[in-house]
């Protein structure tokens, strides 16, 4: 009987088959190439290009710091007209448009804090980027050496919007002296400190939002309304101006035959009203329009042609166009029958429309002088 062959038995067998599977088998340390492992050529772009964002967000930043030395005049009567037209220039939209001024870049500030570490880099620069632009808006009412925040402003609403501005800056005290106090009582309550950050901004926007309603509550009057500037009966010159109408809208559509011409520049709003007087039968319709500033308003006022007729008046009239401050102001006088007006009636029926156009003026100013009866256009009865 024969041995076992060589390759048959199982000790070698065994053996050899070991061998030949470390010959045959990928080792851990270098694994064969696959589309898994393979690196992806794509992957490498933006670590390459990542500079970019650095060098864009320095060009932007030099970009807005230049705009605002060269037009930060411009950019603040930008804001102001942008809140007097979305808001008509009400009491509550100018106090929010001053109330923004410091609001806006504090919960900015507060989101930064926040959320800042939390973005992707390109969220980081757009949040940083939105920082700097609200900002610097911010700073184009503060003012300088030598100057009061009244001097800054100008135009419609001018005085509510520094009201609303000394509110944010109550409102960014306030959230200031919050965090401070939050960070004490964190350092004594396991609890506050785990959850610091929503307290913090819960806290703070409590506190911003919350203010709005009470800023708006204290605001005074923009004096841009029918009803805010005339009331009821007028009394100068010792007559009786009975007011018969009053309303205010949107635009200045209405008030001239022709649209274009009072709709040459922007104008918010218009005022009206009509009044009657004890002096005479002489009847007033008065209408008032509001734009941007005193320029605008003699801009257009320069455009209009003379012997108009506002609209809805009929009958032998007489029309006075003028203005005062950035109003254009648009008055017709006549008898109540509308009958012709003689020439030696033609002082006491422009009456009353002195004295309507100077309590109009007066509110604007803050000064109220009655008209001298004395003058060329005098009452009927002395």
């Amino acid at each position: 009987m024969s041995g076992p062959s060589s390759d048959n038995g199982p000790i070698e067998y065994v053996g050899k088959t070991d061998r030949r599977a470390k010959k045959t088998a990928p080792t851990a340390a270098s694994p064969e190439p696959s589309a898994d492992t393979a690196p992806a050529a794509g992957k490498a772009q933006p670590a390459r290009f990542g500079w970019l964002w650095s060098v864009g967000l320095l060009v932007g930043i030099a970009g807005q710091i230049v705009a605002y030395v060269a037009f930060h005049e411009d950019v603040r009567a930008a804001a102001l007209s942008f809140a007097c037209d979305v808001s008509a220039c009400s009491a509550a939209g100018m106090t929010t448009a001053g109330w923004l001024v410091i609001a806006a870049p504090a919960a900015i500030l507060v989101g930064t804090s926040q959320f800042m570490s939390k973005l992707a880099k390109p969220g980081r620069v757009a949040l940083g980027a939105s920082a700097l632009l609200v900002g610097m808006v911010s700073t184009t009412f503060i003012p300088g050496r030598g100057q009061d925040l009244l001097d800054l402003l100008d135009g419609p609403g001018s005085n509510v919007v520094a009201d609303g501005i000394l509110w944010g800056f109550g409102t960014a005290g306030a959230v200031l002296v919050f965090r401070i106090a939050l960070f004490f009582v964190a350092c004594k309550i396991p609890a506050v400190e785990r959850r610091h950050n929503m307290v913090a901004l819960v806290g703070a926007v409590v506190l911003i939002v919350g203010a709005l309603p009470v800023a708006i509550a204290k605001s005074d009057p923009t004096w841009v309304r029918a009803a805010e500037i005339f009331p009821p009966v007028l009394t100068m010159n010792g007559d009786t101006l009975t007011r018969v109408a009053a309303d205010d809208q949107r635009g200045c559509d209405g008030v001239l035959p022709d649209d274009a011409l009072l709709n040459r520049r922007n104008c918010y709003l218009t005022v009206r009203a009509e009044f009657t007087t004890d002096d005479s039968d002489a009847v007033v319709t008065f209408r008032a329009v509001l734009y941007s500033d005193e320029e605008t308003a003699d801009e257009v006022r320069a455009g209009l042609p003379d012997r108009l007729t506002p609209v809805g008046v009929t009958g032998s009239t007489i029309t006075v166009l003028s203005t005062t401050y950035s109003w254009v102001l648009v008055g017709a006088a006549k008898h109540t029958d509308g009958h012709g007006i003689a020439t030696d009636e033609r002082p006491w029926v422009l009456w009353p429309l002195r004295q309507v156009n100077y309590h109009f003026i007066g509110v604007q100013a803050g000064i109220f002088i009655d008209p001298d009866p004395t003058d060329e256009i005098r009452p009927r009865t002395p």
